[in-house]
C-alpha cells in the first residue's frame, strides 16, 4: 500500500497523456500567486518582449491569474521557461527550483505530455520508460561520439512540434547503422541491411556468446527481429518512388526507436571488441 498519497495518485487511470489541462493551470496559477507574485511586474514585462503575448490588467495591477488560465498553450509554456530564466538571472534560484520542481511535479500528476529540462526548457513528454531509456543510453555512450550524435538527433525531431517523426526514426537508424558499421570493419558501401546483419553481425554475436548455448540460439531470434526492424526502417528511410510517404505516427516512431534502443545498447559490448571508435559517422 502507497501511504500519504492523494486518491486520485493512486487510483485513477491516467490514461493518454494529454496536451492541456485546466487542473494544470489552476494549480500553476495558485502556485503562482504563492510564490511568484512579488516579482509579476518583471515576469510581465519579460512576457510581453519574449513572445509578445498580452498578460491582461485593469486598475488593481496585472491579471497573470487569468492569463494562466486563458492563454494560449505555447504562451503558458513559454511563459513557465521565462519564469525560471528570470528567476536564475535575478540571483533567485533557489525559487528557481522551487518553481521549476512544482511545474514537473504538476506535469506528471496531471498527466500532461509535458517535461522540463535542467534549465527549464520545455519538452514533448512521451513517457518515463521512454525518458528512462535514453538517458541510460546515452550514459553508456561515451566512446562512440557519432552514434551519440545521431541517437539525440533522433530525440531532437520528436521534440518539434509538431515531432518530426519522419526524421526521427531516420536519425535512430543511422544511429545502430554507426555502431554496425564500427563492429563489422565496414568499408565503402557496407550499409546496414538485413545481408549485413546475417553474415557480418550475427557471427561476432555468436562468437562473443560462445560459451553460452542458450544465449547463443536466443540471439538468433533476436537478430531475425533486428532484421524485420531494419525492414521497417527502409520504409522511411528511402520512401516510395511514385507516392509521397506519409509521415509515421507518432506511437509507430516512438516504438521504432525504442526497439533501436534497445539494440543499440544489446550490440554495445561487441563494439568494445573492436578498436576505439572514430569520433565521426563511419563511411557516412
Amino acid at each position: 500500500m502507497i501511504e500519504g498519497k492523494r486518491f486520485s495518485q493512486v487510483y485513477l487511470d491516467k490514461g493518454v497523456p494529454v496536451n492541456d489541462s485546466v487542473r494544470m493551470r489552476n494549480r500553476l496559477s495558485a502556485a503562482f500567486w504563492e510564490m511568484l507574485h512579488d516579482y509579476q511586474y518583471e515576469i510581465v514585462k519579460l512576457i510581453h518582449k519574449e513572445t509578445g503575448a498580452k498578460v491582461p490588467s485593469n486598475i488593481a495591477g496585472y491579471l497573470f491569474s487569468d492569463f494562466i488560465e486563458k492563454c494560449d498553450i505555447r504562451d503558458l509554456l513559454d511563459s513557465i521557461t521565462l519564469i525560471i530564466q528570470y528567476l536564475q538571472n535575478a540571483g533567485r534560484t533557489r525559487l528557481a527550483d522551487q518553481w521549476h520542481q512544482f511545474v514537473t511535479r504538476v506535469f506528471k500528476e496531471e498527466n500532461v505530455g509535458y517535461r522540463l529540462d535542467k534549465k527549464g526548457g520545455v519538452h514533448f513528454f512521451i513517457d518515463e520508460e521512454f525518458e528512462r531509456n535514453k538517458l541510460l543510453l546515452i550514459a553508456g555512450l561515451g566512446k562512440q561520439l557519432a552514434v551519440k550524435e545521431a541517437f539525440e538527433k533522433a530525440h531532437k525531431f520528436l521534440d518539434e512540434d509538431p515531432p518530426d517523426t519522419s526524421s526521427a526514426m531516420r536519425s535512430a537508424f543511422e544511429a545502430l547503422e554507426i555502431l554496425y558499421k564500427h563492429i563489422v570493419n565496414a568499408e565503402g558501401k557496407d550499409r546496414l541491411n538485413a545481408t549485413g546483419v546475417k553474415n557480418k553481425l550475427k557471427p561476432r554475436l555468436l562468437q562473443y556468446l560462445v560459451n553460452n548455448p542458450t544465449a547463443s540460439r536466443a540471439a538468433e531470434h533476436l537478430i531475425d527481429g533486428l532484421c524485420e526492424w531494419i525492414e521497417a526502417g527502409h520504409m522511411y528511410r528511402h520512401g516510395q518512388k511514385v507516392h509521397e510517404v506519409l509521415p509515421p505516427p507518432l506511437d509507430l516512431a516512438v516504438i521504432f526507436i525504442s526497439q533501436g534502443t534497445s539494440y543499440i545498447r544489446y550490440f554495445l559490448p561487441l563494439a568494445d571488441q573492436v578498436n576505439p571508435p572514430e569520433i565521426h559517422s563511419l563511411g557516412r
